[in-house]
């Protein structure tokens, strides 16, 4: 549910999105140009705010769209739809972090860019988004939702499928490490 949204609003748009993937799935092809037009805006605010380049958020969203095509047969219809969609979302998101960083391990040694001396390292590394860029995209991920966006726990819960219990001790681990991280370089500096 939406900041804005009531409770009634929310169970209205939860079975409008119900009506639309049995349409889909019995072959309506405008019930699925109907969702894409309701979800297209939130995904791509989405990906946005997880940066992804602009230059590939089309890219990002037509390929999570069409994943929901492939894997609609699997959505549980007691579950909220746009946090399914999301979550397919993220998960194309992951895929693609971790091509990308394979990608870049398997690039020869004199491809690598400039390696920093310590002091710019230090410099560098004090913006919160060097720091979360140090973390794996799952731990990321975690960081970005609960402090960036204020979600409960229980909503991030929701869209990962995690236990909420198991999300909290998660990150709290993940803000001792940064701790941890800006406390090494602090000293270094």
């Amino acid at each position: 549910m939406s900041n804005g949204e009531r409770p009634d609003a929310a169970a209205c748009r939860q079975a409008e999105d119900l009506a639309l993937v049995r349409k889909i799935r019995a072959g309506d092809s405008t019930a699925m140009g109907r969702l894409v037009d309701r979800y297209l805006p939130q995904l791509l605010a989405f990906f946005r705010y997880l940066r992804v380049p602009e230059a590939s958020l089309e890219d990002m969203v037509q390929a999570t769209f069409e994943r929901l095509l492939l894997k609609l047969d699997s959505f549980e219809e007691d579950r909220k739809f746009s946090a399914w969609l999301m979550t397919v979302g993220r998960n194309l998101y992951f895929d693609e972090c971790r091509r990308e960083n394979r990608r870049r391990d398997f690039q020869p040694e004199s491809m690598h860019e400039h390696v920093a001396t310590p002091e710019e390292e230090v410099i560098v590394r004090h913006s919160a988004g060097e720091l979360l860029a140090a973390l794996a995209p799952a731990e990321r991920f975690l960081v970005e939702m609960r402090v960036f966006q204020a979600m409960p726990f229980a909503e991030i819960a929701e869209l990962t499928g995690d236990v909420e219990a198991t999300l909290r001790s998660r990150f709290f681990r993940i803000m001792g490490k940064l701790r941890l991280e800006v406390e090494k370089n602090s000293s270094r500096a």
